[in-house]
């Protein structure tokens, strides 16, 4: 290893120690093709910076996202989540970041209160329901279809 290696090396170290979102080369083809969805993205994004993907349709922004989350894996390239493989703890990852899609689709029909029953079931965490219902005000025994997206 030469110098350049080294500080190239040390470069990264610190990057990865002060950036809450830092990708290296990200890149993503599809089939046989090799076509681009995203094309060696290095970011580095600081902790309690504020970003945006911005961009036509076709840009990459939601593969950008799905790789971050490792709901798709890299072609090529490396992505850190507060210093945490994207890929490798992804499991880690998940336990601090927070997904929620904008083509998100519920049934319509049950109500809030029927559809935080069922998550709850799913997952136990305790007192998170209280929290939600107070933070979110939004009428539970309403049927989803007559909320508000933003409900």
């Amino acid at each position: 290893m030469d110098c350049a290696d080294l500080l190239m090396a040390a470069c990264i170290l610190i990057s990865i120690m002060a950036a809450s979102i830092l990708t290296t080369q990200l890149t993503k083809y599809y089939g046989q093709e090799k076509v681009a969805a995203l094309d060696s993205l290095s970011i580095s994004i600081e902790p309690g910076e504020v970003y945006g993907f911005l961009g036509a349709n076709g840009a990459g922004k939601s593969t950008t996202i799905r790789l971050l989350l490792n709901f798709l894996h890299p072609t090529t390239g490396t992505a850190l989540i507060m210093g945490l493989d994207s890929v490798k703890q992804s499991v880690e990852v998940k336990k601090h970041v927070g997904y929620l899609s904008g083509d998100v689709a519920l049934f319509t029909k049950p109500t809030g209160n029927e559809l935080l029953n069922y998550l709850g079931s799913l997952h136990t965490v305790t007192g998170s329901r209280k929290l939600l219902e107070q933070r979110f005000e939004a009428d539970l025994d309403k049927p989803l279809g007559n909320l508000s997206k933003g409900n």
